[in-house]
């Protein structure tokens, strides 16, 4: 069928260059997007104006979770934002993709891309770029890594909304840093409740209990620029928001400080991106207070 459909969509072109749905078509590669895109009724959309298309390969697909895809493809509605958002209605060249850079795609939410010269790789919402500027006769192709889904919202949505960060989220209140937090390109490496609970109740309690500690501490958890995991090596050391740093280890698995783990990785906010860690993160200044 899809190759039926592949060459329909040519013999249709003529001589003219190829669309940008033509061009997916015509690549087996691409052969899962195409059909999600022909169930979603988005090809006479794609092949009506000009579009940047950000493409998941079928190896892309193929590393979804089983119950995400199923999710996706038994909901019209889902089906068709998750692939809008793969869309920006105007051409996006290679030279634009500069970091923290952000182009609102056809779904609504921006798309923030990053480039991270370490190891020279350019990335949309924290997926890598493999190929770009694929030149068709409405538009660009670039082809993705992996499958980029809507943000919830900002930062403090994501907090907000989930249950296992609900601690963090009434500290925040607490310190008044929440607006802080809504400010735009930023890390938030974010301890979950039960990291929370590692510390002693007299610590938690002496936290509540001064305002300006509780604010250099939570502070220490945020990355004024954005960095997914793609970005991060072993050794490297981030600054942030309260003026010190972080260092990053990269070897299994994502470890700050030698001492606390990456539990979920690359949460999409449409102000940066959100990473669970399973124990509080403590300033060198104050490591006394916290035993």
């Amino acid at each position: 069928m899809l190759r039926n459909l592949a060459l329909m969509l040519v013999v249709v072109c003529g001589c003219r260059a190829l669309s940008t749905v033509q061009t997916l078509a015509g690549d087996k590669s691409f052969s899962t997007l195409v059909s999600l895109v022909t169930q979603a009724g988005l090809v006479d959309t794609l092949n009506g104006g000009t579009f940047t298309i950000f493409a998941p390969n079928n190896a892309a697909f193929a590393a979804l979770p089983a119950a995400t895809l199923q999710a996706v493809q038994n909901d019209a509605a889902l089906l068709k934002s998750v692939l809008l958002y793969h869309v920006v209605a105007n051409r996006v060249l290679r030279a634009s993709l500069n970091n923290e850079h952000k182009e609102t795609s056809a779904q609504g939410k921006p798309i923030r891309f990053n480039h991270y010269n370490h190891n020279h790789v350019r990335t949309a919402e924290g997926i890598k770029i493999l190929a770009f500027d694929k030149i068709c006769d409405n538009g660009v192709i670039h082809t993705l890594a992996g499958v980029m889904m809507p943000p919830e919202g900002d930062i403090v949505n994501i907090v907000s909304n989930h249950n296992e960060t609900s601690t963090l989220l009434s500290l925040a209140v607490a310190a008044g840093i929440a607006g802080a937090l809504q400010g735009d390109g930023l890390t938030l490496f974010a301890p979950t409740n039960d990291a929370f609970a590692k510390i002693p109740a007299a610590t938690v309690a002496q936290l509540t209990g001064n305002i300006p500690l509780l604010t250099e501490v939570l502070k220490y958890h945020v990355i004024p620029h954005t960095e997914f995991s793609v970005g991060l090596w072993d050794g490297q050391m981030l600054r942030t928001l309260d003026g010190t740093s972080i260092t990053v280890h990269a070897r299994n698995g994502v470890t700050l400080n030698s001492g606390s783990q990456v539990t979920k990785a690359d949460i999409g906010a449409t102000n940066g991106v959100v990473h669970y860690i399973d124990t509080v993160l403590i300033p060198t200044r104050h490591a006394s207070i916290f035993g």
